[in-house]
């Protein structure tokens, strides 16, 4: 027997050379080459006894409230005996900080240090973050699934910060019994592709940060309702029943890559009568390892539960866990009896030795790979902005989830405020909502709205088109916003208009009156604007919201560039940034018109659509500074979200931070203009039923649109809120979206939700 483990071992030796020499590391002078990492735990391995071999797969509990005393004296009791990790259970992250810096001071080997942490280091110490419990993120549509990689990502970087190296998480058990006493909550829910799916997003974002993650509890212990650690579970499902089911998710994890699996205490009948789950050599080695091809850390479950200290005793569970194929015997009972145990039956069982071996190789690798390799990481309490980065992805979870928005939606659609919409949320640059209602119109055999359906935004191209423009050529050095308009526009220097600088007309404080019916006396885009040159100024310089000034402002752009409006933003922002649906002119543009959402049923232009609605700006050939410009919910929140990330969009930089930050503030505050350059702002004194909600900051900006739309950013919560809609379909005579609040509505909830975190 001793000659053919010999032979195996000399074969696999043979193997690993022949592996290393087709590696191009590092050759030492006898031409072998070297590896860091076995080196490291060929030395370690080298240096251990039998017994200190033995307890390298040993994790143990650390005891609670230990005083200094106490923890010197269960530190010395673990060196003395070479376990190779400790599990925490409870207290303050302080304390946990305190006694994980004195362990590994202590160890001779540095320890694996193990924590329960299913929902954040919350769910053990008192004073850290907890994340809800699997089931709600189990409701996320599959949209959103990058919310619970954010999490796993989140509790791994508190983890790594703690000192952690292991947490037994994710619970991917199927939540398929409603009776279970011990799996419920902690389950993403009963379907398997969903809990695969969350499971491998849960261990990759705790993985990227240098975490084990660890699937349990294997192979299946949702459908059982006794609790594992009082009684043994029984299941008696079929084979092809668990394969199927249960064992699916595992499945799908070890495929992704996640580095540990434990190993439940269950009596799976299907595949071993005899023995629990955890002490199954069928089902550790002949399942786990050798069917499914898992190649990582095989962890038992507690060998402290009543499910099997109620019949193995005295070190009997340690030893069976280990025949079985388990590398860590997680929080033993009694450690130097499981040693002994263990220690004594490999004088009569020359295969037990190898086992040991291999399992202790095992477990010294991970420490490499977990502790080693990118070397000793200060042990840090995670502070206030891991506690606002917890609760950001929180918030994000509950906006996805809220339905209240649907709600208000569903009223203001059954009052005929509008036949559809479209509202789409950013919360700290990443999408938390993407949601379409309603058709195209009021008939139900219409169209449905979809994310792609797109919409003439009105007023808000003065934003999302116009001042973009003109914050790209103050950029440029090409004009200042002092400079007078006529500078640039000559037929309005011998006018009344002469005067007016740039800043005012975009802060609506140029005595511009609103509007005013042009396209009934002329057509044409110079017409147009000889017309407005020879409007009568208001007589008050108070703030007037006006049409009049961006009509201008876009000729300024165009003679300025030298190309017009729709084409200098287009260059200079929707191409580059990938914004395919936002142009002026849809229809001639490349947009089917089968996406475009009608405005309209007029009595001179029939039904409208994939035209502009506005009058003015369809005479002016449908590129105007005030109105024209059509694009998605979801390309608008792009552009606000560039400016929220002062002119940055996806590591390109389209406009100066000064620039975003010049623009989006008020230049007349004084004078009572609530407005800034473009921009809309917060009321001076927040009200009910305003243009925007009386819980936006008033460092916030945006705009609303005549066709039902809206645009608003909050730089002080990272928020970005659009909503676009047809409101004026099929008569704009009523703005019963206007009068129902109902983009103000769910703006509020957007706040609200973010208040509650």
């Amino acid at each position: 027997m001793i000659i053919a483990l010999l032979a195996v071992a000399s074969a696999a030796s043979a193997q690993q050379i022949r592996t290393f020499e087709r590696a191009p590391w590092f050759c030492d002078r006898d031409y072998r080459f070297y590896d860091p990492e076995v080196n490291w735990v060929d030395s370690v391995f080298q240096s251990l006894t039998l017994r200190q071999r033995i307890a390298q797969l040993m994790v143990v509990r650390v005891p609670l409230n230990l005083d200094n005393k106490q923890a010197d004296d269960f530190s010395r009791t673990m060196n003395g005996l070479g376990v190779g990790g400790v599990c925490f259970f409870a207290g303050t992250a302080t304390r946990q900080a305190e006694l994980t810096r004195d362990f590994q001071a202590a160890a001779r080997v540095p320890l694996l240090v193990c924590l329960d942490a299913e929902w954040g280091l919350g769910m053990r110490l008192t004073d850290m973050f907890s994340f809800p419990r699997n089931d709600r993120f189990g409701l996320l549509p599959e949209s959103a699934d990058s919310i619970v990689y954010r999490m796993g990502e989140e509790i791994g970087r508190q983890c790594r910060m703690m000192g952690v190296h292991i947490n037994f998480a994710p619970v991917v058990d199927i939540n398929s019994n409603p009776k279970n006493p011990v799996i419920g909550t902690r389950s993403f829910g009963t379907d398997r592709e969903r809990v695969a799916q969350l499971g491998i997003m849960y261990a990759l974002g705790m993985q990227s940060q240098g975490v084990m993650a660890v699937a349990k509890h294997f192979p299946g212990h949702g459908d059982t309702d006794v609790d594992s650690h009082f009684d043994l579970p029984v299941i008696n499902h079929t084979s092809s029943h668990l394969d199927s089911i249960e064992l699916y998710p595992f499945k799908r994890m070890i495929d992704a890559g996640v580095d540990g699996v434990m190993i439940a205490h269950l009596q799976v009948n299907a595949f071993d009568r005899q023995r629990p789950s955890s002490l199954s050599r069928d089902i550790v080695t002949g399942l786990l390892r050798e069917k499914l091809g898992f190649d990582g850390m095989v962890i038992t479950d507690g060998l402290d539960m009543k499910g099997i200290t109620n019949s193995y005793a005295h070190g009997q569970g340690e030893l069976q866990a280990l025949k079985a194929g388990n590398d860590i015997l997680l929080l033993p009972p009694n450690v130097q009896e499981a040693i002994d145990l263990i220690a004594a039956q490999t004088a009569t069982d020359d295969s037990l030795r190898f086992l040991i071996d291999q399992h202790c190789r095992r477990v010294l690798h991970a420490k490499y790979k977990y502790i080693i390799r990118d070397g000793a990481k200060e042990v840090t309490v995670p502070g206030a902005d891991r506690i606002a980065a917890s609760q950001a992805i929180v918030a994000d979870l509950n906006m996805t989830l809220d339905r209240s928005i649907d709600s208000i939606v569903a009223r203001a659609i059954s009052a005929q405020a509008t036949p559809g919409c479209q509202v789409v949320v950013l919360h700290n640059g990443r999408t938390v909502l993407n949601r379409a209602y309603g058709h195209l119109t009021y008939d139900p055999t219409s169209d449905t709205v979809t994310p792609q359906t797109v919409y003439d935004l009105a007023s808000v191209t003065k934003v999302a088109a116009t001042t973009l423009a003109i914050m790209k050529l103050y950029d440029m050095g090409k004009l200042k916003l002092d400079d007078k308009l006529s500078k640039y526009l000559p037929y309005l220097k011998n006018t009344d208009k002469a005067s007016i600088t740039i800043k005012q007309a975009m802060s609506h404080c140029a005595r511009l009156k609103a509007f005013d019916a042009y396209w009934q006396r002329t057509s044409g885009y110079d017409s147009i604007l000889a017309l407005v040159a020879q409007s009568p100024l208001n007589e008050s310089s108070n703030m007037v919201y006006s049409d009049l000034g961006f009509m201008l402002l876009s000729d300024l752009v165009r003679r300025v560039s030298d190309m017009p409006l729709d084409q200098f933003v287009a260059e200079h922002f929707y191409r580059p940034m990938g914004l395919a649906s936002t142009t002026f002119n849809p229809t001639r543009n490349g947009i089917d018109v089968t996406r475009i959402a009608p405005t309209e049923d007029d009595t001179l232009r029939g039904q409208i659509l994939g035209e502009v609605h506005d009058p003015n700006a369809h005479a002016m050939g449908g590129v105007s500074g005030h109105a024209g410009l059509f694009s998605t919910a979801e390309e608008v929140a792009q552009l606000m979200q560039m400016l929220l990330d002062g002119g940055v969009y996806r590591g390109v930089r389209y406009l100066e931070k000064t620039t975003v930050d010049l623009f989006t503030q008020r230049h007349f505050a004084s004078a009572g203009n609530r407005r800034a350059l473009g921009f809309d702002k917060q009321l001076f004194k927040p009200a009910d039923n305003a243009q925007t909600s009386k819980l936006a900051s008033q460092n916030s900006f945006g705009h609303t649109g005549f066709t039902g739309t809206m645009v608003w950013a909050d730089p002080d919560c990272g928020l970005v809120y659009v909503f676009l809609s047809n409101r004026v379909h099929p008569s704009a005579s009523v703005n019963l979206l206007a009068r129902m609040n109902t983009r103000t509505d769910i703006q509020t909830v957007l706040y609200n939700l973010l208040k509650k975190q």
